[in-house]
């Protein structure tokens, strides 16, 4: 286990005890609700930290000439490749770090195309995800729900 993660549970574990033989068992339980509370967003961070990975996405801009292409993960994509498939537009972005956009801006407007990106992640391994690009169509709202519910309307 980390040493800090062992550090929290074993400082804890003491004030705890601490607090609850020279004060009340109450302010006891408070301590101790706060240790295990700092103890589990430590263990989370550490666990992000282990497992974190790139997540590209793109979207095509208002104007249907500026392709912005985000790294919406928690890690840096390495060697990033981005081609327009109908245009046979090539280009090379490199490293796009954590949550930064890159905005690529084309020759003309497109109406529908498709866009392939391939990144290489952390260990070396190369991924490669297609995104349909329109200039008439609207991003799906991830948050709109299936079925319309409360008087939910359409803006």
């Amino acid at each position: 286990m980390n040493k800090n993660i062992l550090l929290i549970a074993f400082l804890g574990t003491i004030i705890t005890l601490l607090v609850g033989f020279f004060f009340e068992l109450s302010a006891a339980g408070i301590v101790a609700i706060i240790f295990l509370a700092i103890l589990l967003a430590i263990v989370i961070s550490e666990d992000a930290k282990k497992y974190a990975h790139p997540e590209i996405s793109i979207s095509l801009s208002d104007d249907a000439q500026t392709v912005i292409i985000e790294n919406l993960g928690t890690a840096p994509a390495k060697s990033t490749q981005v081609r327009i498939i109908p245009d046979d537009i090539r280009y090379e972005i490199g490293d796009l770090i954590p949550d930064s956009a890159h905005r690529f801006h084309l020759p003309s407007m497109v109406s529908s195309a498709k866009a392939a990106v391939s990144w290489e992640r952390i260990d070396g391994s190369r991924t490669e995800r297609i995104f349909r690009l329109s200039g008439y169509e609207e991003e799906t709202d991830p948050l709109r729900p299936l079925f319309p519910l409360f008087n939910w309307k359409e803006k």
